[in-house]
């Protein structure tokens, strides 16, 4: 997946992929694009990652590249992986294509699962989270509405933030009173 993010295929500024780099602005739409799957945006970013031959379809072969991707990660940590078809039958009952073992970007944003699918083929940790999750778990809610995920992600980062400013803080006033 690292390789389809520098190739251009999802970045505005291509110059800078030629360097090996990411601009600002790819780097944040990055970041957006991984932390909510459920984006219109985001849908659109990993459609493109995942469609390797440029055709507008997400082909069977497409999706088991990815998945062997994510088999190998599986087996280092001891995790037996599902089996490719089994895999591929649940993402497509997921989804439900219009059009029989092709899925296009329509099929992925008319679904309202791409995050589940997108996860499936290359972030082994949010796919083992949505495999062990407590499918009657209640969701976070502020004000009667539901976070999104890229809410969740910020308000964790700030709490992590907030934590470590204050073991600082506290760090440097205990050093401060041995002197």
């Amino acid at each position: 997946m690292i390789e389809r993010i520098f190739s251009g295929t999802v970045t505005r500024d291509r110059r800078s992929c030629k360097d090996g780099r990411l601009s600002y602005a790819d780097f944040v739409r990055f970041l957006i694009s991984e932390e909510d799957k459920k984006t219109e945006t985001s849908i659109e970013y990993w459609f493109r990652c995942m469609d390797l031959d440029g055709d507008g379809v997400l082909s069977m072969y497409e999706l088991e590249y990815f998945y062997e991707e994510q088999c190998v990660k599986l087996e280092t940590m001891a995790i037996e992986p599902l089996p490719f078809e089994d895999c591929l039958c649940q993402m497509l009952d997921l989804v439900k294509p219009e059009e029989e073992g092709k899925i296009t970007l329509r099929d992925l944003k008319r679904c309202k699962m791409a995050h589940i699918f997108y996860d499936t083929f290359f972030n082994i940790e949010k796919y083992l989270d949505h495999e062990q999750k407590d499918p009657f778990s209640v969701e976070v809610e502020t004000e009667g509405q539901e976070m999104s995920d890229w809410e969740k992600y910020s308000a964790e980062e700030y709490d992590i933030l907030v934590a470590e400013e204050t073991a600082t803080d506290q760090y440097n006033e205990g050093n401060a009173t041995d002197f």
